[in-house]
């Protein structure tokens, strides 16, 4: 009898194997995940990795695994694009709200310091948080820009490209070619207090004319860079797919990097430029810089004039009367004087006057333009991918906003699209002809999408 029950037993939980194959999977997944999660909050990091590995590559898209994924691999001081990409998941998700912190970590130990600050600045948490995981000590350490972390580079090729910190090339004088579109443009480029150049052919110094290329150049390289990032940012705001958005995020976000990193390269070619062309001067002496200076002068006094000329001959040059199209426009043969002279007499249907409203985005005030350094790191992020836009008050206070919308849902989208990226205060305003007013005296008046 009890053969017979346990025979039965056993044909029965077989059958549940043979009917539900999975059932064996997701136990499991389920024993594996509780073991990763344990080693995890034990702090056994190397122990919980390949596990947590395991466990993302079967659910990709959950945001809890890529969580301790993420911080997995940075505790062992891997700062892969993986490592970011899986905090950026949790972040999205916003699971935890400590996601930023590791997220801050992450920039933290790449150099990255307006990225790290950024993140750090998004973790809110309580004062027993702040205190286990040191935040004050972190932050202070990225203020200093002082890096305490351990970079384990491993196979280089699988590294971030920006763990990898290259000086910037020195120019190879013989075989940099200057751009043909560099030999035509004019600029204002500050050599010293008395010296200012116009043109590349200025330049003394042959290393001096190739810094300053490659400065140009990726002027050129970031502002592609920043027209992309636009593109990439309005396909985020209008798609409603999760994956889409994560992977927008996370093109945004290499976007960003890429930027950075070429604006940073540029600052030191153009630092590069001036002290070698400072250097060529100082050798020349002051009476031959007097005499490039004269030169510069008289050339920049000729070429206003120039201009100055074409200006007026556009101005006196009459406007040709446009050729009149054959064919017909709304059935009326267009070459025919009288059916012309008919349609110039109709009485036009002139748009009546309309109130013009404009919505902003407010992300700062302040009283007689005294900034606090905190705005000041936050202009100089947001600046890099945005137009800020700035006036004065009749209470002398200096109001800084992004965008110009006809549309209140548009104004709305970007002010929490600035939210979730840290600009917390930042909120509606509205202008009704140039002056502003308040935002529910105008929004009933605007198309709503």
């Amino acid at each position: 009898m009890n053969f017979s029950l346990k025979s039965i037993c056993f044909n029965f939980i077989t059958g549940l194997y043979l009917l539900f194959p999975t059932l064996s999977i997701a136990q499991e997944i389920i024993g594996n995940e509780k073991l990763a999660i344990d080693y995890f909050n034990e702090k056994k990091f190397e122990k919980a990795l390949p596990l947590f590995t395991e466990l993302i590559n079967k659910s990709p898209d959950n945001p809890m695994l890529n969580y301790y994924y993420g911080v997995t691999l940075l505790k062992n001081h891997h700062f892969e694009t993986a490592t970011k990409e899986a905090l950026l998941n949790a972040v999205v998700d916003k699971t935890p709200s400590n996601a930023n912190f590791y997220l801050a970590n992450y920039f933290h130990a790449l150099g990255n310091w307006p990225e790290a600050l950024d993140f750090y600045k998004r973790y809110k948490g309580s004062k027993q948080e702040h205190r286990e995981l040191e935040y004050d000590k972190y932050l202070d350490l990225c203020l200093k820009q002082i890096n305490p972390f351990k970079i384990d580079k491993g196979d280089t090729k699988t590294i971030f490209v920006d763990t990898i910190k290259v000086p910037a090339p020195q120019p190879d004088e013989k075989i940099f070619p200057i751009p043909d579109s560099l030999k035509t443009e004019w600029f204002n480029f500050q050599i010293n207090s008395q010296l200012t150049y116009h043109s590349i052919t200025d330049f003394r110094s042959e290393a001096a004319k190739i810094l300053f290329a490659k400065a140009w150049i990726a002027t050129g390289k970031n502002d592609s860079i920043v027209s992309n990032t636009d593109i990439l940012r309005k396909a985020h705001e209008e798609t409603n797919s999760v994956t889409t958005r994560l992977a927008l995020v996370q093109r945004i976000v290499e976007a960003e990097q890429q930027s950075y990193q070429l604006l940073r390269d540029r600052e030191k070619y153009f630092e590069q430029a001036r002290i070698k062309e400072s250097a060529y001067w100082e050798k020349a002496g002051a009476d031959k810089m007097a005499d490039f200076i004269t030169e510069i002068t008289e050339r920049e006094r000729v070429r206003g004039e120039r201009l100055l000329n074409e200006k007026k001959k556009a101005e006196i040059i009459p406007v040709e009367a446009p050729v009149k199209p054959t064919g017909q426009i709304n059935g009326v043969l267009a070459d025919e004087p009288d059916s012309l002279k008919q349609q110039s007499i109709l009485p036009l249907n002139l748009p009546e006057h309309k109130d013009i409203i404009v919505f902003k985005v407010q992300i700062g005030s302040f009283k007689n333009g005294k900034l606090t350094p905190a705005f000041k790191t936050r202009y100089a992020m947001l600046s890099k991918f945005r137009k800020i836009d700035k006036y004065t008050d009749e209470k002398h206070n200096e109001i800084y906003t992004i965008g110009n919308f006809n549309v209140y849902k548009d104004a709305t989208t970007l002010k929490n699209q600035l939210i979730m990226e840290g600009v917390k205060g930042a909120f509606l305003a509205a202008f009704k002809n140039g002056e502003r007013v308040p935002v529910s005296s105008v929004v009933k008046d605007v198309p709503s999408k």
